[in-house]
């Protein structure tokens, strides 16, 4: 699919205690959950973090891209993706949603249409960074990021965002639970026991 994919491990984990994106579920490291799940689907993928080093060995097919905006936070995560991205559609991923499959990115990928970004909404909680975006609406955000305004949903009030409710998405065939966030080091060893 001619579209980019940003995974971003630009967090500082702070509830984790410790770097989230590299804790093992099932023997696996969470971010590469994501990578695998951009190279389902997407000709371009991007792993943006502050330190790529840390990420070695490289997987393959992958560009490691350093976020190089002072303040660190997913909105400095999604502009950095949009000035690397070689696509107009830019699927956009956290590290900690290991979850989340390439065939709901296709699902949202279907429904942008004339639409400048679709972001799911679960539980009345939207999730905007497990989106797709048209590349302008990311770059815009870099006005707000100047002004030291990071909020992304304040960001996303200037642009036509279809927000997919959550009993279109169970209807349309995905579970809930794949919108499930590892914040903490039980959410992994809940994730595992039920999936076990």
């Amino acid at each position: 699919m001619e579209c980019s994919f940003a995974l971003l491990s630009g967090g500082n984990s702070r509830r984790f205690n410790d770097d989230k994106t590299k804790a093992l579920l099932f023997g696996k490291p969470l971010y590469e959950y994501g990578l695998e799940c951009g190279l389902s689907i997407a000709s371009q993928v991007m792993h943006i973090s502050k330190d790529k080093a840390k990420y070695k060995p490289f997987m393959e097919n992958v560009e490691y891209i350093e976020d190089e905006l002072d303040v660190v936070c997913p909105m400095s995560g999604l502009i950095t993706a949009a000035r690397y991205a070689k696509y107009d559609n830019i699927f956009i991923l956290s590290a900690d949603s290991p979850l989340i499959t390439g065939n709901f990115f296709k699902y949202l990928y279907n429904n942008i249409n004339t639409y400048d970004g679709v972001v799911p909404v679960v539980d009345n909680r939207q999730y905007p960074l497990t989106a797709i975006y048209k590349r302008h609406v990311l770059l815009s955000m870099e006005e707000d990021y100047n002004k030291n305004e990071y909020k992304l949903m304040k960001s996303l009030q200037n642009h036509n965002i279809l927000y997919i409710q959550e009993d279109e998405i169970i209807s349309s065939g995905f579970s809930k639970e794949m919108f499930i966030n590892i914040n903490y080091k039980d959410d992994l060893k809940l994730l595992e026991e039920n999936h076990g």
